[in-house]
């Protein structure tokens, strides 16, 4: 048992490690065996903690596609590289590690950027966690841990094919589910066949469907399991998936199926279970959203201090995305918010301090912070490399590790935080035929936390559900989610009287085939049953204002 348990590790190790550009899915036979791992991890369910370990690094993994690109470094990168594909998530973008490609909308083919990356990221972390579902397959989940355990790498799963569900194909809603294809699904089951034959790329109908197993499946066990992530994991707990948390990816799949009445239930499951509270005005009037034990947040990253996207210095979040530290931003890569959303936030709203305003200042700064960015107020050069600061520039999130103009000493990124739930909550309730109550919900989250004049009304779902997405752009600025929201709501990409560079003030309508991913040349030229068209999309041509 003694050399079982080595193999065991060494097999989870190399799992970890292992490349999954071409879909390689061959495993680790020579060291132990399936049925071996599955036996050891009955007897010893606490080694398992390593492998979900490794299935959670992957978020943060470095240098995952390409050597030495400084944008590079994991899941928080994709997410920069997603919001910047929106009207709201605007930059000067001065060198490639500041996501030109994405931004810029400059590599829409098959060896483009950023579905080099979002592939080789999201299935490297899908075949790890089909490496724990291997070793803990559904009928071998036979007490609390195990099933706490394989719920992990299913929930982990789901997130990354919904992601991939939404940046290879249009939404759900606006296509013939039967006939439109997304990615190829590989599972535990399937991995060596896919390895041996290749796969085809799923219909939208499969892939909703496979998603919601695997997160139906994942919800049953963690609520059976009854096990609390902080038991298991005591440092930065929120890395792991909670009940509430599954609750929340669920909510999310059904929200971008417009499955409303389903995505109302789940968000109110997952407000249910959690066991926080959303950020309090005081909390955000501050620059914040740094710690993952901040009682908002759900679902985090953590990235330690001796991570290599931490040592490199710049090729990390902070760098890219701070406005208080040393890094990209302040040589000219800040990130600033759309002109036109920003004049949308009320004076009242706390969240309009999030944002510097045309004069570079904001409400929520010390005297210390504003004097930081203070030495950066030019001519608001649009000049790439200016360092001038730019009107809008985001103050919401605080230092990430250390002091002023420091070198960030590790990081957390937020995944999830329960005022999503709420958003969700609102508008699926107005979405189901009750605008009233949605009104209601959105009201008095709006009112209780960000802006008590906050005064919205509607009686029309569509003008209601605008205005929650109005409300998302805001509050979820930066997290990732804002691409998401343009495709499932099928809107344009308008950066039109934004406050965007010239070079980049576009107007993407909706349906535009730029706004999906190829699949990658090195899949298409590996994978035989791919047997569908790739055709590279038309960068896009500015609007001259």
């Amino acid at each position: 048992m003694k050399n079982i348990n080595k193999y065991l590790s060494i097999a989870f190790a190399a799992s970890a490690l292992a490349s999954c550009a071409d879909l390689d899915t061959q495993y680790y036979g020579s060291y132990v065996t399936d049925e071996q791992k599955e036996s050891t991890l009955k007897q010893n369910p606490e080694m398992a903690t390593a492998a979900v370990t490794s299935i959670l690094s992957e978020f943060g993994s470095y240098y995952g596609q390409y050597d030495d690109q400084h944008w590079d470094f994991g899941y928080p990168s994709i997410m920069m590289g997603l919001d910047g594909q929106t009207a709201d998530f605007l930059a000067k973008i001065p060198y490639t590690s500041s996501h030109i490609y994405w931004f810029a909308y400059t590599d829409p083919n098959p060896q483009g950027k950023p579905t080099g990356m979002m592939w080789t990221h999201l299935y490297k972390q899908i075949k790890t966690a089909n490496s724990l579902l291997t070793s803990i397959p559904k009928d071998g989940a036979t007490n609390a841990d195990l099933k706490f355990y394989r719920a992990q790498a299913l929930a982990v799963r789901a997130f990354d094919y919904w992601v991939l569900g939404q940046c290879y194909q249009f939404n759900y809603a606006y296509v013939n589910p039967a006939e439109a294809r997304t990615v190829p699904i590989i599972t535990e089951l399937n991995q060596d066949q896919v390895a041996a034959e290749g796969a085809p790329r799923a219909t939208v109908a499969e892939h909703y469907e496979f998603l919601l197993s695997d997160i139906n499946e994942a919800i049953t066990l963690l609520t059976e399991a009854n096990i609390d992530p902080a038991s298991v994991m005591s440092n930065k707990p929120k890395r792991m998936i909670s009940l509430a948390v599954a609750h929340g990816l669920r909510a999310r799949i059904y929200l971008t199926m417009h499955k409303y009445a389903e995505a109302a239930a789940d968000a109110e499951a997952a407000i249910a279970a959690f066991k926080g509270r959303p950020y309090t005005r005081a909390e955000v009037s501050v620059p914040a959203f740094i710690n993952s034990d901040d009682a908002s947040w759900m679902w985090s990253i953590v990235v330690a201090s001796t991570d290599r996207p931490t040592t490199t210095g710049i090729c990390n979040w902070p760098s890219q995305m701070g406005s208080f530290n040393d890094g990209y931003a302040n040589v000219s890569g800040w990130r600033w918010c759309n002109k036109k959303l920003y004049e949308s936030i009320s004076m009242s709203d706390v969240r309009k301090g999030w944002f510097l305003n045309e004069n570079y200042t904001s409400p929520n700064l010390s005297a210390a912070e504003q004097a930081y960015l203070d030495q950066y107020i030019g001519e608001g050069s649009y000049a790439a490399n200016s360092s001038d600061i730019m009107p809008y520039t985001q103050v919401k999130y605080a230092v990430a590790g250390g002091g002023l103009g420091g070198y960030t000493t590790g990081y957390e990124v937020p995944l999830m935080r329960i005022e999503e739930m709420y958003l969700i909550l609102a508008e699926a309730q107005g979405m189901s035929g009750n605008v009233p109550g949605g009104l209601a919900t959105l009201k008095s989250f709006v009112n209780t936390y960000r802006d008590p004049n906050y005064n919205f009304s509607a009686t029309d779902a569509a003008a209601f559900q605008d205005e929650v997405w109005r409300q998302r752009r805001i509050e979820l600025w930066g997290e990732g989610l804002a691409f998401f929201d343009v495709m499932r709501l099928n809107k344009d990409v308008d950066r039109r009287g934004g406050a965007a560079m010239d070079d980049y003030n576009y107007h993407i309508e909706a349906g535009d085939p730029v706004l999906i991913y190829c699949i990658p040349l090195n899949e298409v030229n590996t994978n035989p049953q791919l047997g569908e068209n790739n055709q590279t999309a038309t960068t896009p041509v500015p609007v001259i204002e």
